[in-house]
């Protein structure tokens, strides 16, 4: 799946991550996160590289809906 102006990256934590994805100018990354193994749901979070700064999207119990509520996020920035 892909958002326009971003791109998949693999995820280097161990799986915790469901998708990551990159903006054009590498600045800002987009996290769907599996918070399960803490008996939590799921979480979306966006990185702002530059400013070293975590902003949470949106917290669910549906890894689906994660996903969508981070693609919609990147789409109406």
């Amino acid at each position: 799946m892909s958002v326009s102006g971003w791109r998949r990256r693999e995820d280097l934590e161990g799986g915790k991550q469901i998708r990551v994805w990159l903006d054009e100018e590498e600045d800002v990354e987009l996290y769907v996160e599996n918070l399960t193994y803490r008996d939590e749901g799921y979480a979306v979070y966006q990185y702002d590289v530059d400013a070293d700064e975590w902003t949470t999207v949106a917290e669910t119990d549906s890894k689906a809906d994660a996903v969508e509520r981070a693609i919609e996020w990147a789409e109406s920035d």
